[in-house]
């Protein structure tokens, strides 16, 4: 494929990069935001790419923008140049061990409010001149749409997609606040929650919870009270004496010892319907991962895993 002649060229990454993110946004708008300039200063710097490579860049509409034949050829060249610069310099900062540069994490709600902050106290002092870019989810993220280094994700095995490190298992119960309890009693099998309310997380088995009770497994369809893709509004909602929580038990281990909630079916394992109980997951994108993203990667494993079980 043919390269641009790069012997007049006057560019830099910056440009380079936002040249990028224009043609995965499809806006100069978006790019902009993404990279925290103004649209008309980016719009600036893209027609002064387009003057430097006397190239025609993109087809502009009302709504988008569209790679030309001669952008596309471009950037391929670009990608090439931003890739090459990232190793290289990934390169030296293992030779002087000093990592530097934004990892991008996506990660459960639990571990960013609870665990991230006391070890990053730590990491970062290590590593100063590594940067966070967080985002807050308890689903399981596309890390290569959404350009994540690394997830932190509490749940199932991953798929194929990506590489899954499994650091512990997640023990789940059910717990109710003792207002709850008094109110509507208390159930003593699985059945019962057709009668109670529940609360429910919505990535996971909205419809139905499965336990393992000896060697039988059970399913069983609840009583939907509240729905949320969160659990942060859900524990709240259980204190309030709103329902049954389905829960992590580290997640709400105060609660139960200051009895703000209380255990419900202690006796029945809630599992999944294959019948394996839930991991916390280190996931990483099918893809080389730079220096930063592998040193941040190990520490916050080895974190994890001693984390103490209560």
């Amino acid at each position: 494929m043919d390269r641009p002649d790069t012997s007049r060229l006057r560019v830099n990454f910056q440009l380079l990069a936002l040249f990028d993110r224009v043609a995965k946004e499809r806006t100069i708008a978006g790019a902009a935001r993404h990279l925290g300039l103004s649209a008309s200063m980016a719009t600036r710097k893209i027609a002064s790419l387009e003057r430097a490579m006397n190239v025609r860049l993109f087809q502009r509409t009302t709504r988008s923008m569209r790679l030309t034949e001669s952008g596309m050829i471009a950037l391929d060249w670009a990608r090439e140049v931003l890739a090459s610069y990232e190793t290289v310099s990934d390169d030296m900062a293992v030779v002087q061990d000093q990592p530097s540069g934004i990892v991008r994490l996506a990660s459960n709600e639990h571990t960013a409010t609870v665990w991230l902050p006391e070890f990053l106290d730590s990491f970062s002092r290590r590593y100063p001149e590594i940067r966070y870019a967080i985002s807050n989810t308890d689903a399981l993220v596309d890390l290569r749409e959404f350009e994540y280094d690394l997830a932190i994700h509490t749940g199932r095995i991953p798929d194929s997609s990506v590489i899954g490190i499994r650091l512990r298992d997640v023990e789940r119960i059910l717990c109710a606040s003792p207002s709850y309890l008094d109110r509507l009693g208390r159930p003593t099998r699985p059945e019962h929650l057709a009668d109670h309310d529940c609360l429910i997380h919505l990535p996971t088995e909205p419809g139905n919870w499965f336990f393992r009770h000896g060697k039988r497994l059970i399913g069983q369809t609840v009583k939907q009270a509240i729905i949320s893709d969160s659990y942060l509004p859900l524990m709240e909602f259980a204190r309030k004496g709103l329902g049954i929580l389905r829960m992590g038990r580290q997640a709400v281990q105060d609660d139960l010892e200051s009895g703000r909630l209380v255990r419900v079916l202690p006796d029945y394992k809630c599992v999944y319907p294959t019948g394996e109980v839930p991991g916390i997951w280190l996931l990483y994108p099918n893809r080389r991962l730079t220096r930063r993203t592998r040193v941040f990667a190990d520490a916050l494993a080895e974190y994890i895993r001693k984390r103490p079980r209560k």
